[in-house]
């Protein structure tokens, strides 16, 4: 999935920041579907915590990514906009890793 993700922003032309974000749908996808695919118990319990600290994660990262992006669009850059996007990057990564996605 990531590859062919990667495969068409080289063809169409994405941003890096492009990528970021639909890589992480696709790690929260699949977090989302590890969850539901298991029958209840403990294990759903974990898979399905775990999946929601990294759609959680995610989200925040996708929307801190926006606002940078918003500020280029806008023929600045918001130094804080992007460090706080890098972080955020960083935070859904370790947070997706912990379930294994």
């Amino acid at each position: 999935m990531r590859l062919t993700l990667l495969a068409v922003c080289l063809l169409a032309g994405c941003t890096p920041k492009v990528i970021v974000q639909q890589t992480l749908a696709a790690r929260v996808h699949r977090a989302t579907v590890a969850c539901v695919a298991l029958p209840a118990g403990p294990q759903k319990a974990k898979v399905c915590s775990d999946a929601l600290l990294c759609q959680t994660s995610a989200q925040s990262a996708a929307e801190a990514v926006q606002k940078a992006q918003a500020a280029v669009a806008a023929g600045g850059t918001d130094v804080a906009a992007e460090a706080q996007a890098a972080g955020l990057d960083v935070l859904a990564d370790v947070a997706c890793k912990r379930g294994g996605w």
